[in-house]
């Protein structure tokens, strides 16, 4: 059954993911409401309102889930609980948190990563409020993250090439949010999606080399090389966790489904496809 009326409050709307769900949900006609901790400057789709709200600060959830029927969660940093509260008290009926598989994972879900999404999610389930934790694979544009500038200067150097990957289109992802936001069907505890395809990082490296039209070498690191070689934005603790996992898995080709297409009713997306639809974004 889909959602014909009340609102829904996308928070972290700033982001790649939370800006793709406000775009992907009113431009299928649904009242949608953006919100951030600053909003200044925050371009939405005409009639979406956007709003301030701190996941971590109660104080302004009032206003911004009155009339709220569903929302999407970001998984900021922080104690949500007490935003949390208010929705229930505001009458929300359903939530979809985006989190992470290193929540789960065997190695990962110790690390920074895992600790700080398991506590959120742990945080929406003793709220008592209706929700579905959505894992989406390696995102799409973590290509841009951890690459970006050393594609420009055509050489990506990293560890372990021959891990592999499942690169998800940040669009899918969006799109299969915003579906379970307006339908009951496929809600449950939770829902992983995954791009459609295992790829090493020597391959994804390949394609985007292909997607730009000029070369891209790859320069294999050791661990403690690619912990030596750090941005200063990267916190190493979480570098070393991601590093952690890639030494675990090997070669192992990762797991890839088909829920994209379950929920969509239509394949997943390509890293390629990404690659080719972000391509100002690399050259």
């Amino acid at each position: 059954m889909t959602i014909l009326d009340g609102t829904i409050l996308v928070t972290g709307a700033r982001g790649n993911i939370g800006s793709r769900v406000v775009h992907a949900l009113a431009e299928a006609g649904h009242t949608v409401r953006a919100s951030g901790r600053d909003i200044s400057g925050l371009s939405v789709p005409a009639g979406v309102e956007a709003v301030p709200l701190d996941l971590t600060d109660p104080s302004g959830a009032e206003a911004a889930l009155d009339g709220v029927r569903a929302m999407f969660l970001y998984p900021t940093f922080g104690d949500v609980s007490g935003v949390l509260d208010v929705a229930v008290q505001a009458g929300v009926e359903y939530a979809v948190l985006l989190s992470s598989p290193g929540s789960y994972d065997p190695v990962e879900h110790a690390g920074p990563i895992g600790v700080h999404h398991r506590a959120i999610e742990a945080a929406v389930r003793e709220s008592g409020l209706p929700h579905t934790v959505l894992y989406p694979s390696w995102l799409g544009s973590n290509v841009f993250r951890d690459w970006a500038e050393q594609i420009r200067t055509g050489r990506v150097s990293l560890a372990y090439p021959e891990w592999q990957i499942n690169p998800i289109h940040l669009g899918d992802v969006a799109e299969v949010a915003a579906d379970l936001l307006v339908r009951e069907r496929f809600r449950g505890r939770s829902l992983v999606i995954t791009g459609p395809e295992s790829l090493t990082q020597r391959e994804a490296v390949r394609q985007v080399s292909e997607v730009l039209g000029r070369p891209v070498e790859l320069e294999e690191l050791t661990r403690e090389q690619a912990l030596d070689a750090r941005p200063d934005w990267f916190p190493e603790a979480v570098l070393d966790s991601l590093l952690g996992v890639a030494a675990n898995l090997g070669n192992t080709p990762a797991t890839v489904n088909n829920n994209v297409e379950r929920v969509l009713g239509r394949p997943a997306r390509t890293f390629a496809e990404w690659l080719r639809d972000n391509r100002s974004a690399l050259a």
